[in-house]
């Protein structure tokens, strides 16, 4: 995982929701990927999960060289980029890696993924809702790089030997350093690094359709193992609306970030000033001639 202090409450909620889908009896071994994360910050991380859990390794990141990169994404942490140097940052590892981002929702135990064929591809991902729009030529998407398949990085299976072998970082690194302003930044760049091979996994590993649906809901026999809250409507802010904003607060309930009576007043607060605007947005669009 990759997450600076300012994503702390979402870091410990994600890793709340994986250790409690967990079957395992044996703590999880999580690596952080990080720049400045005061201790403090981090003993409230860890004391999110429950003792025994997990083990978490927090490794420092220097970001320096990716000061110059503007993507088209502001609500996303340039700690995103810290994926591109896994192996670089992990040189002692040189078999599969999960790579989960801090924005989501883990419901299922992820150890069926351990297990999928990756077909000597170096990564195993899931579709991104945008790829239909891509490949139709949507204008909006014109500078998203042109690829067969265009997946999702929020979610990774690496194959840190293959990665290694394909010089997956080093062509990322390349396209990064042609295309500094790239729309979805080091996304982006593994799609180009990665085009035409990578093994695409079932959605259920990456659920991207938030949006109307709401997971809680959804038949247990049908529901995301792994629900992504991608694009800036994240269910912890209270203007985004989220319908997956109860199902999201009642995991961060239970770790040190949980709301207090004073936030929970000024989220009800912001929620309904959201609702009253949209309200209105709604009517100002019926009656215009």
């Amino acid at each position: 995982m990759a997450a600076d202090v300012n994503y702390a409450g979402q870091l410990a909620t994600t890793l709340r929701s994986l250790v409690e889908a967990s079957d395992r009896c044996a703590p999880l071994d999580v690596r952080v990927l990080t720049d400045r994360f005061p201790d403090a910050m981090r003993t409230m991380v860890e004391g999110s999960l429950p003792a025994g859990s997990a083990q978490i390794q927090w490794i420092t990141v220097d970001l320096k060289q990716f000061s110059g990169y503007e993507g088209l994404t502001p609500h996303v942490s340039t700690m995103a980029y810290a994926r591109l140097l896994i192996p670089e940052l992990l040189p002692e590892t040189r078999s599969r890696i999960l790579y989960l981002d801090a924005d989501l929702l883990v419901l299922d135990d992820v150890a069926p993924l351990w297990t999928v064929d990756l077909q000597g591809a170096p990564l195993g991902a899931v579709l991104d809702r945008l790829d239909p729009l891509i490949k139709a030529g949507d204008p909006g998407l014109r500078e998203v790089p042109p690829v067969r398949d265009y997946f999702n990085s929020g979610v990774l299976l690496l194959d840190l030997e293959r990665w290694t072998a394909e010089g997956i970082s080093e062509k990322a690194l390349e396209f990064l350093a042609r295309n500094p302003r790239t729309p979805f930044m080091d996304q982006d760049a593994l799609n180009v690094a990665c085009d035409g091979r990578w093994t695409m996994l079932d959605t259920r590993w990456n659920f991207q359709n938030h949006f109307t649906t709401r997971v809680a809901d959804v038949d247990p026999a049908e529901r995301p193992a792994i629900a992504h809250f991608v694009t800036s409507v994240k269910p912890w802010k209270p203007a985004a609306l989220s319908v997956n904003a109860s199902l999201y607060d009642s995991y961060r309930s239970r770790t040190r970030f949980a709301r207090g009576r004073r936030e929970r007043a000024a989220d009800f607060c912001r929620e309904a000033w959201a609702r009253l605007k949209r309200t209105v947005r709604r009517r100002i669009t019926v009656v215009r001639p």
